[in-house]
Protein backbone atom coordinates (compact mmCIF):
# COMPACT_ATOMS: atom_id res chain seq x y z
CA UNK A 1 0.00 0.00 0.00
CA UNK A 2 2.77 2.40 0.96
CA UNK A 3 4.74 1.40 -2.13
CA UNK A 4 1.77 2.19 -4.38
CA UNK A 5 1.38 5.60 -2.80
CA UNK A 6 5.06 6.22 -3.27
CA UNK A 7 4.84 5.38 -6.94
CA UNK A 8 1.82 7.62 -7.33
CA UNK A 9 3.55 10.41 -5.56
CA UNK A 10 6.66 9.72 -7.51
CA UNK A 11 4.66 9.77 -10.72
CA UNK A 12 3.12 13.06 -9.73
CA UNK A 13 6.50 14.45 -8.80
CA UNK A 14 7.85 13.58 -12.26
CA UNK A 15 4.82 14.78 -14.24
CA UNK A 16 4.51 18.19 -12.66
CA UNK A 17 8.03 19.43 -13.45
CA UNK A 18 7.60 18.15 -17.01
CA UNK A 19 4.58 20.37 -17.45
CA UNK A 20 6.48 23.24 -15.91
CA UNK A 21 9.42 22.83 -18.26
CA UNK A 22 7.04 22.57 -21.21
CA UNK A 23 5.45 25.91 -20.26
CA UNK A 24 8.87 27.51 -19.88
CA UNK A 25 9.99 26.09 -23.22
CA UNK A 26 6.84 27.36 -24.92
CA UNK A 27 7.34 30.86 -23.53
CA UNK A 28 11.01 30.90 -24.50
CA UNK A 29 10.22 29.60 -27.99
CA UNK A 30 7.57 32.30 -28.43
CA UNK A 31 10.00 34.98 -27.30
CA UNK A 32 12.73 33.61 -29.55
CA UNK A 33 10.46 33.52 -32.58
CA UNK A 34 9.20 36.99 -31.74
CA UNK A 35 12.80 38.22 -31.90
CA UNK A 36 14.02 36.19 -34.90
CA UNK A 37 11.05 36.52 -37.25
CA UNK A 38 11.16 40.35 -37.45
CA UNK A 39 14.85 40.12 -38.38
CA UNK A 40 14.02 37.75 -41.23
CA UNK A 41 11.04 39.86 -42.31
CA UNK A 42 13.15 43.04 -42.28
CA UNK A 43 15.72 41.42 -44.57
CA UNK A 44 12.97 40.45 -46.99
CA UNK A 45 11.54 43.96 -46.75
CA UNK A 46 14.90 45.57 -47.47
CA UNK A 47 15.27 43.40 -50.59
CA UNK A 48 11.95 44.76 -51.86
CA UNK A 49 12.85 48.34 -50.95
CA UNK A 50 16.09 48.27 -52.93
CA UNK A 51 14.13 47.51 -56.10
CA UNK A 52 11.51 50.25 -55.72
CA UNK A 53 13.52 53.21 -56.95
CA UNK A 54 14.69 51.69 -60.22
CA UNK A 55 11.26 50.17 -60.84
CA UNK A 56 9.59 53.51 -59.98
CA UNK A 57 6.82 51.87 -58.04
CA UNK A 58 5.42 51.99 -54.49
CA UNK A 59 5.90 49.24 -51.94
CA UNK A 60 2.17 48.49 -52.13
CA UNK A 61 0.55 48.53 -55.55
CA UNK A 62 -2.98 48.32 -54.19
CA UNK A 63 -5.32 50.68 -52.34
CA UNK A 64 -6.15 49.45 -48.85
CA UNK A 65 -9.89 49.17 -48.19
CA UNK A 66 -9.39 50.89 -44.81
CA UNK A 67 -7.64 53.91 -46.32
CA UNK A 68 -8.56 57.31 -44.94
CA UNK A 69 -6.57 59.77 -47.03
CA UNK A 70 -8.65 62.80 -46.14
CA UNK A 71 -8.71 62.33 -42.35
CA UNK A 72 -6.01 64.85 -41.51
CA UNK A 73 -7.42 67.45 -43.89
CA UNK A 74 -11.00 66.96 -42.70
CA UNK A 75 -9.93 67.05 -39.04
CA UNK A 76 -7.85 70.22 -39.14
CA UNK A 77 -9.31 72.30 -41.96
CA UNK A 78 -11.39 74.29 -39.48
CA UNK A 79 -8.13 75.74 -38.15
CA UNK A 80 -7.38 77.28 -41.55
CA UNK A 81 -9.01 80.01 -43.60
CA UNK A 82 -11.28 78.09 -45.95
CA UNK A 83 -10.37 80.43 -48.82
CA UNK A 84 -6.71 79.42 -48.41
CA UNK A 85 -7.41 75.74 -49.00
CA UNK A 86 -8.22 74.03 -52.27
CA UNK A 87 -11.99 73.50 -52.33
CA UNK A 88 -13.80 70.29 -53.29
CA UNK A 89 -14.93 71.62 -56.68
CA UNK A 90 -11.42 72.55 -57.77
CA UNK A 91 -10.04 69.25 -56.48
CA UNK A 92 -12.60 67.36 -58.55
CA UNK A 93 -12.24 69.50 -61.68
CA UNK A 94 -8.47 69.05 -61.76
CA UNK A 95 -8.60 65.25 -61.24
CA UNK A 96 -6.39 65.63 -58.20
CA UNK A 97 -7.40 62.22 -56.90
CA UNK A 98 -5.51 60.78 -59.87
CA UNK A 99 -2.58 63.15 -59.37
CA UNK A 100 -2.44 62.09 -55.71
CA UNK A 101 -2.40 58.40 -56.60
CA UNK A 102 0.31 58.95 -59.23
CA UNK A 103 2.67 60.47 -56.65
CA UNK A 104 1.59 58.30 -53.72
CA UNK A 105 4.87 56.49 -53.16
CA UNK A 106 4.43 56.92 -49.41
CA UNK A 107 5.31 54.04 -47.11
CA UNK A 108 3.05 55.13 -44.25
CA UNK A 109 -0.63 55.84 -43.68
CA UNK A 110 0.21 59.16 -42.04
CA UNK A 111 2.33 60.03 -45.08
CA UNK A 112 -0.68 59.46 -47.33
CA UNK A 113 -2.84 61.61 -45.09
CA UNK A 114 -0.33 64.44 -45.09
CA UNK A 115 0.27 64.31 -48.85
CA UNK A 116 -3.48 64.56 -49.44
CA UNK A 117 -3.66 67.56 -47.09
CA UNK A 118 -0.60 69.05 -48.80
CA UNK A 119 -2.26 68.97 -52.22
CA UNK A 120 -5.23 70.72 -50.57
CA UNK A 121 -2.69 73.48 -49.70
CA UNK A 122 -2.48 72.75 -45.96
CA UNK A 123 1.27 71.93 -46.01
CA UNK A 124 4.29 72.07 -48.30
CA UNK A 125 6.98 69.66 -49.43
CA UNK A 126 9.88 72.05 -49.85
CA UNK A 127 13.10 70.57 -48.47
CA UNK A 128 15.08 70.37 -51.69
CA UNK A 129 18.20 69.17 -49.87
CA UNK A 130 16.35 66.13 -48.50
CA UNK A 131 14.90 65.36 -51.94
CA UNK A 132 18.41 65.57 -53.40
CA UNK A 133 19.73 63.09 -50.81
CA UNK A 134 16.97 60.64 -51.64
CA UNK A 135 17.98 60.78 -55.30
CA UNK A 136 21.76 60.74 -54.89
CA UNK A 137 22.42 58.50 -51.88
CA UNK A 138 20.96 55.01 -52.25
CA UNK A 139 22.25 53.83 -48.84
CA UNK A 140 20.57 56.75 -47.09
CA UNK A 141 17.40 56.23 -49.13
CA UNK A 142 17.19 52.50 -48.37
CA UNK A 143 17.96 52.94 -44.70
CA UNK A 144 15.31 55.58 -44.22
CA UNK A 145 12.80 53.72 -46.39
CA UNK A 146 13.10 50.67 -44.13
CA UNK A 147 12.15 52.75 -41.09
CA UNK A 148 9.14 54.14 -42.92
CA UNK A 149 8.06 50.76 -44.29
CA UNK A 150 8.16 49.29 -40.77
CA UNK A 151 5.46 51.79 -39.78
CA UNK A 152 3.37 50.88 -42.80
CA UNK A 153 -0.29 51.32 -43.59
CA UNK A 154 -2.01 48.55 -41.65
CA UNK A 155 -3.58 51.21 -39.42
CA UNK A 156 -4.91 54.65 -40.37
CA UNK A 157 -4.63 56.29 -36.94
CA UNK A 158 -7.09 58.81 -35.53
CA UNK A 159 -4.77 60.00 -32.79
CA UNK A 160 -5.05 62.30 -30.92
CA UNK A 161 -8.43 63.84 -31.53
CA UNK A 162 -10.56 60.81 -30.96
CA UNK A 163 -8.55 58.94 -28.38
CA UNK A 164 -10.28 59.29 -25.04
CA UNK A 165 -8.57 58.92 -21.69
CA UNK A 166 -9.48 55.52 -20.23
CA UNK A 167 -9.20 55.11 -16.46
CA UNK A 168 -7.06 52.15 -15.42
CA UNK A 169 -8.30 49.27 -13.25
CA UNK A 170 -5.50 48.47 -10.78
CA UNK A 171 -6.52 44.83 -10.44
CA UNK A 172 -6.30 44.38 -14.21
CA UNK A 173 -2.83 45.93 -14.12
CA UNK A 174 -1.77 43.39 -11.46
CA UNK A 175 -3.06 40.52 -13.65
CA UNK A 176 0.02 40.97 -15.86
CA UNK A 177 2.27 39.69 -13.07
CA UNK A 178 0.18 36.72 -11.80
CA UNK A 179 1.49 34.21 -14.44
CA UNK A 180 5.04 35.29 -13.52
CA UNK A 181 4.30 34.74 -9.80
CA UNK A 182 2.86 31.32 -10.66
CA UNK A 183 5.99 30.47 -12.69
CA UNK A 184 8.31 31.39 -9.79
CA UNK A 185 6.10 29.58 -7.31
CA UNK A 186 6.21 26.44 -9.46
CA UNK A 187 9.88 25.94 -8.59
CA UNK A 188 9.02 25.92 -4.91
CA UNK A 189 5.63 24.22 -4.96
CA UNK A 190 4.64 22.85 -8.39
CA UNK A 191 1.27 21.64 -7.10
CA UNK A 192 0.37 25.27 -6.33
CA UNK A 193 2.32 27.20 -8.99
CA UNK A 194 1.33 25.27 -12.10
CA UNK A 195 -2.45 25.42 -11.49
CA UNK A 196 -2.00 29.13 -10.74
CA UNK A 197 -0.21 29.61 -14.09
CA UNK A 198 -2.95 27.76 -15.99
CA UNK A 199 -5.78 29.59 -14.24
CA UNK A 200 -4.08 32.99 -14.60
CA UNK A 201 -3.34 32.43 -18.30
CA UNK A 202 -6.91 31.38 -19.10
CA UNK A 203 -8.34 34.25 -17.07
CA UNK A 204 -6.02 36.82 -18.67
CA UNK A 205 -6.77 35.60 -22.20
CA UNK A 206 -10.53 35.86 -21.63
CA UNK A 207 -10.21 39.24 -19.92
CA UNK A 208 -7.84 40.59 -22.59
CA UNK A 209 -10.29 39.67 -25.34
CA UNK A 210 -13.20 41.23 -23.49
CA UNK A 211 -11.40 44.49 -22.66
CA UNK A 212 -9.90 44.87 -26.12
CA UNK A 213 -13.35 45.17 -27.68
CA UNK A 214 -14.03 48.28 -25.59
CA UNK A 215 -11.02 50.28 -26.75
CA UNK A 216 -9.69 48.52 -29.86
CA UNK A 217 -9.58 51.66 -32.05
CA UNK A 218 -7.76 53.61 -29.35
CA UNK A 219 -5.47 50.64 -28.84
CA UNK A 220 -4.55 50.50 -32.52
CA UNK A 221 -3.89 54.25 -32.58
CA UNK A 222 -1.77 53.94 -29.46
CA UNK A 223 0.27 51.10 -30.87
CA UNK A 224 0.75 52.85 -34.19
CA UNK A 225 1.79 56.01 -32.41
CA UNK A 226 4.37 54.12 -30.34
CA UNK A 227 5.96 52.88 -33.53
CA UNK A 228 5.86 56.36 -35.08
CA UNK A 229 7.70 57.80 -32.07
CA UNK A 230 10.30 55.02 -32.19
CA UNK A 231 10.91 55.58 -35.90
CA UNK A 232 10.98 59.36 -35.54
CA UNK A 233 13.73 58.86 -32.97
CA UNK A 234 15.66 56.56 -35.32
CA UNK A 235 15.21 58.74 -38.43
CA UNK A 236 16.32 61.99 -36.82
CA UNK A 237 19.56 60.29 -35.77
CA UNK A 238 20.48 59.59 -39.39
CA UNK A 239 22.83 61.98 -41.12
CA UNK A 240 21.21 64.32 -43.65
CA UNK A 241 17.76 64.22 -42.02
CA UNK A 242 16.17 67.32 -40.50
CA UNK A 243 16.39 67.77 -36.74
CA UNK A 244 13.38 67.20 -34.49
CA UNK A 245 12.80 69.16 -31.30
CA UNK A 246 11.34 66.37 -29.14
CA UNK A 247 12.47 65.03 -25.78
CA UNK A 248 12.27 61.30 -26.45
CA UNK A 249 12.87 60.49 -22.78
CA UNK A 250 9.18 61.27 -22.32
CA UNK A 251 8.34 58.20 -24.42
CA UNK A 252 10.84 55.60 -23.20
CA UNK A 253 8.20 52.92 -22.57
CA UNK A 254 6.49 53.53 -25.91
CA UNK A 255 9.77 53.27 -27.82
CA UNK A 256 10.93 50.13 -26.04
CA UNK A 257 7.75 48.19 -26.65
CA UNK A 258 6.78 49.53 -30.06
CA UNK A 259 8.31 46.48 -31.78
CA UNK A 260 5.85 44.19 -30.03
CA UNK A 261 2.93 46.57 -30.26
CA UNK A 262 3.49 47.30 -33.91
CA UNK A 263 2.47 43.80 -34.92
CA UNK A 264 -1.05 44.22 -33.60
CA UNK A 265 -2.73 43.78 -36.99
CA UNK A 266 -0.29 41.74 -39.02
CA UNK A 267 -0.87 38.29 -40.40
CA UNK A 268 2.64 36.90 -40.35
CA UNK A 269 3.72 33.83 -38.38
CA UNK A 270 5.07 35.97 -35.58
CA UNK A 271 1.72 37.51 -34.84
CA UNK A 272 0.36 34.17 -33.54
CA UNK A 273 3.03 33.95 -30.88
CA UNK A 274 3.10 37.64 -30.06
CA UNK A 275 -0.67 37.73 -29.77
CA UNK A 276 -0.66 34.66 -27.48
CA UNK A 277 2.08 36.22 -25.39
CA UNK A 278 0.17 39.50 -25.12
CA UNK A 279 -3.08 37.81 -24.15
CA UNK A 280 -1.46 35.69 -21.42
CA UNK A 281 0.25 38.65 -19.78
CA UNK A 282 -2.49 41.27 -20.42
CA UNK A 283 0.11 43.36 -22.26
CA UNK A 284 -2.34 45.28 -24.41
CA UNK A 285 -4.20 46.63 -21.40
CA UNK A 286 -1.13 47.06 -19.22
CA UNK A 287 1.00 48.91 -21.76
CA UNK A 288 -1.92 50.98 -22.98
CA UNK A 289 -2.29 52.56 -19.57
CA UNK A 290 1.44 52.94 -19.05
CA UNK A 291 1.76 54.77 -22.35
CA UNK A 292 -1.43 56.84 -22.59
CA UNK A 293 -0.42 59.20 -19.78
CA UNK A 294 2.79 60.20 -21.53
CA UNK A 295 0.97 60.70 -24.84
CA UNK A 296 -1.64 62.93 -23.26
CA UNK A 297 0.91 64.88 -21.22
CA UNK A 298 3.22 65.50 -24.18
CA UNK A 299 0.65 65.57 -26.95
CA UNK A 300 2.40 68.39 -28.85
CA UNK A 301 5.58 66.34 -29.03
CA UNK A 302 3.62 63.29 -30.19
CA UNK A 303 2.09 65.30 -33.01
CA UNK A 304 5.54 66.69 -33.87
CA UNK A 305 6.70 63.08 -34.37
CA UNK A 306 3.68 62.38 -36.56
CA UNK A 307 4.33 65.41 -38.74
CA UNK A 308 8.06 64.72 -38.91
CA UNK A 309 7.66 61.13 -40.11
CA UNK A 310 4.84 62.03 -42.52
CA UNK A 311 6.86 64.92 -43.96
CA UNK A 312 9.92 62.72 -44.49
CA UNK A 313 7.67 60.17 -46.20
CA UNK A 314 6.21 62.89 -48.46
CA UNK A 315 9.66 64.06 -49.53
CA UNK A 316 10.52 60.51 -50.54
CA UNK A 317 7.24 60.23 -52.49
CA UNK A 318 7.78 63.52 -54.32
CA UNK A 319 11.41 62.66 -55.08
CA UNK A 320 10.40 59.36 -56.69
CA UNK A 321 7.45 60.95 -58.48
CA UNK A 322 9.79 63.49 -60.04
CA UNK A 323 11.84 60.60 -61.36
CA UNK A 324 8.79 59.31 -63.24
CA UNK A 325 8.22 62.61 -65.09
CA UNK A 326 9.46 63.34 -68.59
CA UNK A 327 10.30 66.91 -67.59
CA UNK A 328 9.97 68.98 -64.46
CA UNK A 329 11.45 72.05 -62.86
CA UNK A 330 11.61 73.75 -59.51
CA UNK A 331 9.19 76.68 -59.93
CA UNK A 332 10.26 80.24 -59.23
CA UNK A 333 7.91 82.34 -57.08
CA UNK A 334 7.72 85.98 -58.09
CA UNK A 335 5.98 89.15 -57.02
CA UNK A 336 5.36 90.11 -60.63
CA UNK A 337 1.70 89.86 -61.57
CA UNK A 338 2.17 87.29 -64.31
CA UNK A 339 2.76 83.62 -65.04
CA UNK A 340 5.60 82.69 -67.37
CA UNK A 341 6.06 79.09 -68.45
CA UNK A 342 7.99 77.23 -71.11
CA UNK A 343 7.11 73.76 -72.42
CA UNK A 344 4.40 73.24 -69.84
CA UNK A 345 2.54 69.91 -69.90
CA UNK A 346 -0.27 68.20 -68.06
CA UNK A 347 1.20 65.89 -65.36
CA UNK A 348 -1.31 63.09 -66.00
CA UNK A 349 -0.72 62.85 -69.76
CA UNK A 350 2.16 60.86 -71.17
CA UNK A 351 3.96 62.42 -74.15
CA UNK A 352 1.85 65.55 -73.74
CA UNK A 353 2.26 68.40 -76.21
CA UNK A 354 4.07 71.25 -74.41
CA UNK A 355 2.98 74.87 -74.54
CA UNK A 356 4.74 78.12 -73.68
CA UNK A 357 3.06 81.40 -72.75
CA UNK A 358 3.25 84.53 -70.64
CA UNK A 359 -0.04 85.15 -68.85
CA UNK A 360 -0.05 88.81 -67.84
CA UNK A 361 -3.75 89.53 -68.30
CA UNK A 362 -7.08 87.71 -68.56
CA UNK A 363 -7.35 85.14 -71.35
CA UNK A 364 -10.33 83.99 -73.39
CA UNK A 365 -9.80 80.70 -75.18
CA UNK A 366 -11.78 79.63 -78.23
CA UNK A 367 -11.68 76.52 -80.36
CA UNK A 368 -13.57 73.34 -81.09
CA UNK A 369 -14.11 70.35 -78.83
CA UNK A 370 -11.05 68.13 -78.26
CA UNK A 371 -8.72 70.83 -79.56
CA UNK A 372 -6.94 71.18 -76.20
CA UNK A 373 -8.60 74.10 -74.38
CA UNK A 374 -9.65 72.21 -71.26
CA UNK A 375 -6.42 70.26 -71.00
CA UNK A 376 -4.38 73.44 -71.31
CA UNK A 377 -6.34 75.19 -68.56
CA UNK A 378 -6.08 72.17 -66.27
CA UNK A 379 -2.34 71.98 -66.94
CA UNK A 380 -1.84 75.62 -65.93
CA UNK A 381 -4.09 75.31 -62.86
CA UNK A 382 -2.46 72.05 -61.73
CA UNK A 383 1.02 73.46 -62.06
CA UNK A 384 0.13 76.44 -59.91
CA UNK A 385 -1.18 74.05 -57.25
CA UNK A 386 1.85 71.74 -57.50
CA UNK A 387 4.28 74.67 -57.52
CA UNK A 388 3.13 76.01 -54.18
CA UNK A 389 2.54 72.64 -52.47
CA UNK A 390 5.26 70.22 -53.61
CA UNK A 391 7.45 72.80 -55.38
CA UNK A 392 7.41 70.94 -58.67
CA UNK A 393 6.16 72.04 -62.07
CA UNK A 394 5.88 69.88 -65.18
CA UNK A 395 7.60 72.41 -67.42
CA UNK A 396 11.07 73.55 -68.44
CA UNK A 397 10.44 76.88 -66.72
CA UNK A 398 7.66 78.09 -64.45
CA UNK A 399 7.58 81.54 -62.88
CA UNK A 400 4.46 82.53 -60.99
CA UNK A 401 2.99 84.67 -58.25
CA UNK A 402 1.68 82.39 -55.47
CA UNK A 403 -2.06 82.51 -54.99
CA UNK A 404 -5.33 80.61 -54.75
CA UNK A 405 -6.75 78.40 -57.50
CA UNK A 406 -10.47 78.09 -58.25
CA UNK A 407 -12.09 76.27 -61.14
CA UNK A 408 -15.50 75.88 -62.71
CA UNK A 409 -14.98 73.22 -65.33
CA UNK A 410 -16.57 69.80 -65.03
CA UNK A 411 -20.18 70.61 -64.16
CA UNK A 412 -23.09 68.18 -64.25
CA UNK A 413 -26.67 67.92 -63.15
CA UNK A 414 -27.35 66.54 -59.69
CA UNK A 415 -30.32 64.20 -59.36
CA UNK A 416 -30.13 64.12 -55.57
CA UNK A 417 -30.25 67.89 -55.13
CA UNK A 418 -32.48 68.46 -58.13
CA UNK A 419 -30.01 70.89 -59.71
CA UNK A 420 -29.98 71.08 -63.49
CA UNK A 421 -26.75 71.36 -65.42
CA UNK A 422 -27.18 75.12 -65.70
CA UNK A 423 -27.99 75.49 -62.01
CA UNK A 424 -24.84 73.54 -61.21
CA UNK A 425 -22.88 75.95 -63.38
CA UNK A 426 -24.46 78.97 -61.71
CA UNK A 427 -23.60 77.71 -58.22
CA UNK A 428 -20.08 76.87 -59.28
CA UNK A 429 -19.45 80.37 -60.65
CA UNK A 430 -21.36 82.12 -57.84
CA UNK A 431 -18.87 80.84 -55.24
CA UNK A 432 -16.18 82.90 -57.02
CA UNK A 433 -17.96 86.08 -55.94
CA UNK A 434 -17.74 85.05 -52.28
CA UNK A 435 -13.95 84.74 -52.05
CA UNK A 436 -12.63 87.05 -49.33
CA UNK A 437 -8.88 86.53 -49.66
CA UNK A 438 -6.50 89.35 -50.58
CA UNK A 439 -4.08 86.95 -52.26
CA UNK A 440 -3.73 86.48 -55.98
CA UNK A 441 -6.69 84.44 -57.21
CA UNK A 442 -6.46 82.32 -60.34
CA UNK A 443 -9.82 81.38 -61.85
CA UNK A 444 -10.32 78.83 -64.63
CA UNK A 445 -13.75 78.60 -66.28
CA UNK A 446 -14.44 76.05 -69.01
CA UNK A 447 -17.29 76.48 -71.51
CA UNK A 448 -18.99 79.13 -69.41
CA UNK A 449 -22.78 78.80 -69.13
CA UNK A 450 -23.03 76.18 -71.87
CA UNK A 451 -26.13 74.81 -70.17
CA UNK A 452 -28.43 77.54 -71.52
CA UNK A 453 -29.42 79.00 -74.90
CA UNK A 454 -26.98 80.95 -77.08
CA UNK A 455 -28.46 84.42 -76.57
CA UNK A 456 -28.58 84.23 -72.78
CA UNK A 457 -25.26 82.35 -72.58
CA UNK A 458 -23.37 85.10 -74.39
CA UNK A 459 -25.07 87.86 -72.41
CA UNK A 460 -24.51 86.19 -69.04
CA UNK A 461 -20.94 85.20 -69.86
CA UNK A 462 -20.01 88.70 -70.95
CA UNK A 463 -21.51 90.20 -67.80
CA UNK A 464 -19.80 87.75 -65.41
CA UNK A 465 -16.40 87.97 -67.08
CA UNK A 466 -16.59 91.77 -67.18
CA UNK A 467 -17.44 91.83 -63.46
CA UNK A 468 -14.54 89.53 -62.58
CA UNK A 469 -12.24 91.73 -64.63
CA UNK A 470 -12.84 94.57 -62.17
CA UNK A 471 -11.67 92.46 -59.20
CA UNK A 472 -8.04 93.50 -58.95
CA UNK A 473 -6.62 90.32 -57.43
CA UNK A 474 -8.25 88.02 -59.99
CA UNK A 475 -6.60 86.45 -63.02
CA UNK A 476 -9.10 84.72 -65.33
CA UNK A 477 -8.59 82.07 -67.98
CA UNK A 478 -11.93 81.16 -69.56
CA UNK A 479 -12.88 78.97 -72.50
CA UNK A 480 -15.92 79.24 -74.75
CA UNK A 481 -17.34 78.04 -78.05
CA UNK A 482 -18.91 81.44 -78.59
CA UNK A 483 -16.50 83.37 -80.78
CA UNK A 484 -18.82 86.37 -80.34
CA UNK A 485 -17.45 86.72 -76.79
CA UNK A 486 -13.99 87.28 -78.22
CA UNK A 487 -15.19 90.53 -79.80
CA UNK A 488 -17.25 91.65 -76.81
CA UNK A 489 -14.34 91.19 -74.38
CA UNK A 490 -11.38 92.04 -76.59
CA UNK A 491 -10.57 95.20 -74.60
CA UNK A 492 -10.10 93.31 -71.34
CA UNK A 493 -9.30 89.70 -72.33
CA UNK A 494 -6.49 88.51 -74.57
CA UNK A 495 -7.73 86.16 -77.26
CA UNK A 496 -6.07 82.79 -77.72
CA UNK A 497 -7.25 79.69 -79.49
CA UNK A 498 -6.66 76.06 -80.34
CA UNK A 499 -7.56 74.80 -83.76
CA UNK A 500 -7.68 71.67 -85.86
CA UNK A 501 -7.15 70.80 -89.48
CA UNK A 502 -8.96 68.46 -91.85
CA UNK A 503 -7.01 66.68 -94.56
CA UNK A 504 -8.09 63.64 -96.54
CA UNK A 505 -11.21 63.33 -94.44
CA UNK A 506 -9.11 63.09 -91.29
CA UNK A 507 -9.28 65.59 -88.46
CA UNK A 508 -6.08 66.32 -86.56
CA UNK A 509 -5.12 68.55 -83.64
CA UNK A 510 -1.72 70.01 -82.84
CA UNK A 511 -2.80 71.02 -79.28
CA UNK A 512 -0.72 74.20 -79.51
CA UNK A 513 -2.03 77.48 -78.17
CA UNK A 514 -2.07 80.37 -80.64
CA UNK A 515 -2.75 84.08 -80.36
CA UNK A 516 -6.06 85.48 -81.61
CA UNK A 517 -9.58 84.15 -82.07
CA UNK A 518 -10.35 80.68 -83.37
CA UNK A 519 -10.01 80.78 -87.14
CA UNK A 520 -11.62 77.49 -88.05
CA UNK A 521 -15.17 76.20 -87.93
CA UNK A 522 -15.05 72.53 -88.66
CA UNK A 523 -17.96 71.20 -86.66
CA UNK A 524 -20.16 70.82 -89.75
CA UNK A 525 -17.31 69.20 -91.66
CA UNK A 526 -17.29 66.51 -89.00
CA UNK A 527 -20.82 65.59 -90.07
CA UNK A 528 -19.47 64.78 -93.50
CA UNK A 529 -16.44 62.92 -92.17
CA UNK A 530 -18.63 60.83 -89.89
CA UNK A 531 -20.81 60.00 -92.93
CA UNK A 532 -24.05 61.70 -91.95
CA UNK A 533 -26.65 61.73 -94.77
CA UNK A 534 -25.59 64.22 -97.45
CA UNK A 535 -28.74 66.32 -97.17
CA UNK A 536 -28.07 66.77 -93.44
CA UNK A 537 -24.54 67.99 -94.10
CA UNK A 538 -25.47 70.33 -97.00
CA UNK A 539 -28.44 71.82 -95.19
CA UNK A 540 -26.32 72.54 -92.10
CA UNK A 541 -23.57 74.11 -94.19
CA UNK A 542 -26.05 76.30 -96.08
CA UNK A 543 -27.62 77.52 -92.85
CA UNK A 544 -24.22 78.33 -91.38
CA UNK A 545 -23.11 80.26 -94.48
CA UNK A 546 -26.39 82.20 -94.46
CA UNK A 547 -26.01 83.19 -90.81
CA UNK A 548 -22.50 84.38 -91.42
Amino acid sequence: MNKYKFKLLKGSFVTMPAILWFIIALILASLLLTIIMPIIENKKLMTKIKMLWSAQRPLESFIRPNHNYSYQFDTYKHKHDSDELLDDKTWSDLNLDSVFQNMNFNFTAIGEMRLFATLRQMFEVNNQSLIHHFKSDSHFRNQLSLHLAQIGKSIYPIFPDQIAFIKRNHFYMICTYIPIVGLLLSFISPSVGIPLIIIACIYNMILSGFLKRTFEQDLNSMFYTSNVIKKAYAIQQLEQTPSLDVNFKHFTTARRFSGLLGRVNTNDETSIFSMLFKLIFMLDYHLFHLIQNSFKTYEDEVMACYDYVASIDNHYAVALWQETLDDYTIPEPSQNDSIIFENLTHPLISDAVPNSLTVDQHILLTGSNASGKSTFMKAVALNIVLSQTIHTATAHKFIYKPGLVYTSMVNQDDILSGDSYFMSEVKSIKRLFDIQSHKKIYVFIDEIFKGTNTTERIAASESVLTYLNHLQSFRIIAATHDIELSTLLEDTYSNYHFNESITDNEISFDFKIKAGKADTRNAIELLRIMEFPNHVYHRAKAKANHNN
